[in-house]
């Protein structure tokens, strides 16, 4: 199907639900009124001049999302790329940009690795249990967070503590004998509010080897996986205006894998990640100056294993130790000059150290940096909201780097129609291997300079129906250029490539019925290499998402999602030249039926179909499962 054809089926489609939706009563689509990483600060969602998407708890909790890949797999915008079932190694695409060059936040915290070889994040480990919401941030975000934030922010914000004392629990179990399960302890006293959870998960995992490679003797092993993560959100309001936090995870994992096409029994990996920040917060001068202090500390430990086996003889030995730690700090000020005048200024310094043993070839490196930003907002006659924006990082590796970002919105309130655009420029630090890496093939360069990144978008929101359907349409055109490869004779990395990517997304949600909600979108994306015209791999075409959620009865919810993975280019598991993927369909139901206010018995299946497909190229995906489950609150 052509990009036009595409483009004229989404319209149909669209045309077709303010007509079913006339039959509607009284439910409205909720949307969040707040939205806090678009401006860094809370802002009302209307008044944000980019494109978020925010999955609440209580959206997490109904579809029986149980992991971040879960949720991000069906926001626009994003691909996500996982190689084989739980805790594989996980790659997430944000506008057809790199995966390195995504920031992602949890409460603040920043969980890249600075020991891992281009500074990607891996989804694989982390799940939803004790989040509040989800907050994906589409378009260069360096101006307010510095690097990394080229394609965008994924921001995970866990639930404050209130009332009094609530405890919550469930337990599941799949057809292959994955089990999920989890608890927390929630609640305020006085002047004191805590949220502690814990989750565990483990899986089988099927071999993660497509059956085109199995081995003519037949073996084929399983690779289990194995995540055990507790978190915690305490707070204490010293006074009526100031307030601190405490923010913690901890996550260890164990997981086995396979290399590409070959059953390997004995390679497996173990990780155990620790995020902290102690955060104060202030409002003075009747919320005029609202300051923010925080510190983070992270620390990731890594440990990759593979021995000899029968199954996979080759003289090769890996046993590989490495250590990635952050320590940063940042002081926010939020200064209200009016109501409709907003001033945001900042100072955030970030050092990463990065340690690595591999076989005993030890490695070390260290960067820091110092960022300083501004931004100010304005709403003029209610209607019509600016916003402009600077930044200056100072690195004590390469120097010097700017950015700078503008946008604007206006509401047609005759029409319930909202416009909006923005332009931006945003860069990527060098990751630590980049720099100091050692190795005879592609090794580190210190003369080697940051990424950089233009990116801009334009877009149309419009309600309908007293906002029982709303409708949006982005269009978005992003430059990549000096990108660190490993160009021939493949001695050290360097900048060389150039990369551009183009493409809309669309978004339909409607509220049927009071009992029936309706969820529509399609992403279409060309990214390519503008030095070789050649497509960028793993960034899918075309992707389309359906789901529906219906309440027949008050106490029992039913849901399917269908989510269609067209186009897309990847490289051959065997040969390594480029190929595209067969397309595949993905088939999701849930069902949860509310036995007492406070006992809750729910199902899902995924893959219903059972379909047969790799993501990435060479990785087999998970085949059908069921899952059975009990959640109960007291």
């Amino acid at each position: 199907m052509t990009p036009i054809r595409r483009i004229l089926s989404v319209v149909f489609l669209s045309s077709l639900v303010p007509l079913a939706a006339r039959a509607q009563t009284e439910a409205d689509v909720v949307l969040p009124s707040l939205v806090v990483t678009p401006d860094r600060v809370p802002t009302e969602a209307g008044k944000t001049t980019g494109t978020v998407t925010v999955i609440t708890n209580e959206e997490m909790q109904n579809r029986q999302l149980r992991t971040a890949t879960d949720v991000l797999r069906t926001v626009p915008g994003v691909s996500v790329q996982q190689s084989g079932g739980p805790g594989t190694q996980t790659s997430v695409f944000v506008r057809g940009s790199n995966s390195n060059h995504v920031l992602v936040l949890i409460d603040g915290v920043n969980v890249s690795d600075p020991s891992t070889p281009n500074g990607a994040v891996d989804f694989a480990h982390f799940l939803t249990e004790n989040l509040d919401r989800i907050e994906v941030v589409r378009g260069p975000m360096s101006t307010l967070y510095g690097s990394q934030a080229i394609g965008g922010v994924i921001n995970m914000v866990t639930k404050a503590g209130k009332g009094p004392l609530n405890v919550g629990a469930y337990t599941e179990l799949g057809t292959r004998l994955t089990s999920n399960s989890g608890g927390y302890l929630r609640g305020s006293v006085g002047r004191f509010d805590y949220n502690l959870t814990a989750a565990f998960t483990y899986s089988p995992n099927d071999t993660i080897v497509p059956a085109r490679f199995w081995p003519q003797n037949g073996f084929v092993d399983n690779d289990p996986y194995r995540n055990v993560t507790l978190a915690g959100r305490l707070g204490f309001q010293i006074d009526d205006n100031t307030r601190v936090n405490y923010f913690g995870r901890f996550i260890d994992t164990q997981v086995k894998y396979d290399q590409v096409g070959l059953e390997d029994p004995n390679a497996g990996g173990f990780t155990q990640q620790f995020f902290n920040r102690l955060e104060f917060d202030g409002s003075y001068f009747e919320g005029r100056w609202k300051p923010t202090i925080g510190i983070n500390y992270s620390t990731i430990y890594r440990h990759d294993q593979d021995f000899p086996s029968f199954q996979n003889p080759l003289p090769f030995t890996q046993d590989a130790y490495y250590n990635g730690r952050r320590l940063a700090a940042d002081f926010k000020n939020q200064i209200n000059v009016t109501d409709n005048v907003m001033v945001l200024a900042g100072v955030d310094y970030d050092r990463t150290w990065a340690y690595s043993n591999a076989d005993g070839a030890q490695g070390w490196g260290t960067m820091a940096q110092t960022g300083l930003y501004g931004q100010v907002k304005a709403t003029l006659f209610d209607d019509l909201t600016l916003s402009l924006g600077g930044r200056v990082d100072l690195n004590d590796t390469f120097g010097t780097v700017s950015t700078w970002r503008a946008g604007a919105t206006y509401l047609f309130r005759q029409t319930d129609t909202r416009l909006k655009a923005s332009y931006g420029t945003a860069f990527k630090a060098p990751s630590l291997f980049e720099l100091y890496g050692t190795g005879f093939f592609c090794g580190g360069n210190r003369n080697i300079q940051p990424e950089y990144s233009r990116g801009w978008e334009a877009g149309v929101e419009q309600s309908l129906f007293n906002k029982k359907v709303n409708v949006s349409v982005t269009y978005f055109f992003n430059t990549f250029n000096n990108l660190i490869q490993c160009p021939p004779p493949f001695l050290a990395l360097q900048n060389v490539a150039n990369a551009q990517s183009q493409g809309f997304e669309f978004v339909l949600d409607a509220a049927i019925t009071n009992w029936l909600d309706f969820h529509f979108d399609y992403t279409y994306t060309l990214a390519r290499n503008v030095d070789t015209d050649q497509p960028l791999a793993r960034r899918p075409v075309s992707v389309f998402n359906v789901r529906a959620v219906a309440r027949p009865w008050s106490n029992v919810r039913l849901g399917a999602g269908v989510l269609q993975v067209s186009e897309r280019n990847d490289f051959n598991a065997v040969t390594g030249a480029p190929m595209q993927p067969a397309p595949y369909t993905l088939v999701r139901l849930t069902a949860a039926y509310d036995v007492r206010p406070n006992i809750e018995l729910f199902a899902r299946a995924e893959n219903v179909l059972n379909r047969v497909y790799e993501e990435p190229e060479g990785f087999q995906a998970p085949y059908f499962q069921a899952f059975f489950g009990v959640k109960a609150k007291f």
